[in-house]
């Protein structure tokens, strides 16, 4: 199986507007998606086990002076240089769940909350609620150009 977004059959989707540095290339989307049109979605909501994702609080998804420089581990380890992600991890909402995409190879890759996810593993929650967006919907997200 391929990990390719399915084909798109109306406009094209509008690249991803940054480079992927490419520890993250599996992770993050190669096209531009709305998170509007993402939490509008009425998706199915499970539990995941915090051990299952936290691999992705060893990526670079954080901006500090540019774009994927610094991993939530990274901000969990030194609060005082990374003040303002680390505030906003521990003013994420856990009662809202994280938004993930199911890959055609099973993985689960999350779209959005990794602040909640690093809170989550901060707190030794042993579970995360988590909306799963099947790989076949991503149109459904995507900004057309």
């Amino acid at each position: 199986m391929t990990d390719a977004p399915p084909p798109t059959t109306a406009a094209t989707r509008r690249p991803f507007p940054l480079p992927i540095p490419p520890e993250l290339t599996a992770y993050i989307l190669d096209f531009h998606w709305s998170l509007d049109r993402l939490h509008a979605l009425d998706l199915p909501v499970v539990e995941l086990p915090v051990a299952d994702l936290a691999h992705h609080l060893d990526l670079p998804f954080w901006a500090y002076d540019g774009p994927f420089h610094v991993t939530p581990r990274q901000v969990a380890a030194d609060p005082a240089t990374y003040h303002a992600q680390y505030e906003r991890t521990l003013a994420a909402d856990l009662s809202h769940p994280i938004d993930v995409v199911r890959r055609p190879d099973n993985r689960v890759t999350i779209l959005d909350g990794i602040h909640r996810l690093l809170r989550a593993a901060l707190e030794d929650r042993r579970t995360i609620t988590a909306r799963v967006l099947p790989w076949s919907a991503l149109d459904d997200i995507a900004v057309r150009e």
